[in-house]
């Protein structure tokens, strides 16, 4: 798969009096598909300090017949007293370095298909999360608002051991999905990866009974970090709203890139190198929660 940045320039537009610059972004590709586009992290809120990290290798398909998984993330949990944190590390660690060097060399490297453009923020004492969404080739920003999901677990006879931790397991299910997961009472916190929590351990381990998701943790740490909140323009919406809009985003991705100011061009054979993306195209759609 070839991802090329071909150019971008600051449009300077005037609006009510006053000048705003705008960066436009040129894209060629192999074959369409939904890419992130960099945002600033400058600014932020610290809302809490988390007392434990827990890393997660998230492996998810590309497409509707990998059965492989072969989208391959680290995801973070951050345990606080206030609040919890999930988020795409590798996605996070990105835009920190594609903000220094925009600022430094006007330049950026592009982010991979794979890493989420998600995060969940949990306020531990109102009981209620918060999920953030970045959408493809823009800087718009959703989020919607619910309470926890209270999740009912049953425990089955298999175990496993996750970073030598012995684990139980337990089934539950919740957006329209069977999950099985795998907890150590070693470390007994109601939390795990997602909006998998309440479990009587700390979930080290998920997974659907597709085989479509595979959260796995890979390290912890106690080293006290800080729990932000990135000063970003939000769209709010109800939960049901954001849903029938990601669908519809998929199903009809050609109109949503209409809606964005990204220019995306496909490679071909051709004299020119490389066309228009079509406007029937649609993007593999498969969320975590239906």
């Amino acid at each position: 798969m070839r991802f090329f940045i071909i150019s971008f320039f600051l449009a300077v537009i005037p609006v009510s009096s006053r000048l705003k610059a705008q960066m436009i972004i040129s894209y060629v590709l192999d074959t369409p598909e939904f890419f992130l586009s960099p945002v600033n992290t400058d600014k932020y809120e610290t809302l809490d300090s988390c007392y434990l990290t827990l890393s997660y290798s998230f492996r998810s398909r590309s497409y509707e017949k990998d059965d492989s998984l072969s989208n391959v993330d680290l995801m973070e949990l951050q345990m606080g007293n206030r609040y919890n944190a999930f988020f795409s590390r590798n996605l996070r660690d990105m835009d920190i370095t594609n903000t220094k060097d925009m600022k430094e060399k006007m330049t950026f490297s592009f982010i991979p298909k794979e890493y989420k453009g998600w995060d969940i923020l949990i306020n531990n004492e109102e009981k209620r999360e918060t999920v953030t969404t970045r959408l493809p080739f823009s800087e718009q920003v959703t989020e919607y608002e619910e309470p926890v999901p209270e999740l009912t677990f049953t425990p089955t006879e298999e175990t496993d051991t996750v970073m030598g931790y012995f684990c139980k397991s337990a089934l539950c299910s919740y957006g329209g999905r069977e999950w099985k997961v795998y907890y150590t009472e070693e470390i007994p916190l109601p939390f795990g990866p997602w909006k998998l929590n309440g479990a009587d351990g700390l979930i080290l381990k998920a997974l659907d009974t597709e085989n479509n998701f595979v959260f796995e943790a890979v390290g912890l740490t106690q080293q006290s970090n800080p729990i932000i909140r990135y000063d970003w323009k939000r769209k709010r919406m109800e939960k049901e709203e954001w849903k029938e809009f990601e669908r519809d985003m998929y199903k009809n991705a050609g109109a949503f890139l209409r809606s964005t100011r990204a220019r995306v061009s496909i490679a071909d054979d051709s004299e020119r190198g490389y066309h228009r993306l079509k406007e029937d195209w649609s993007e593999y759609y498969n969320p975590l929660e239906r």
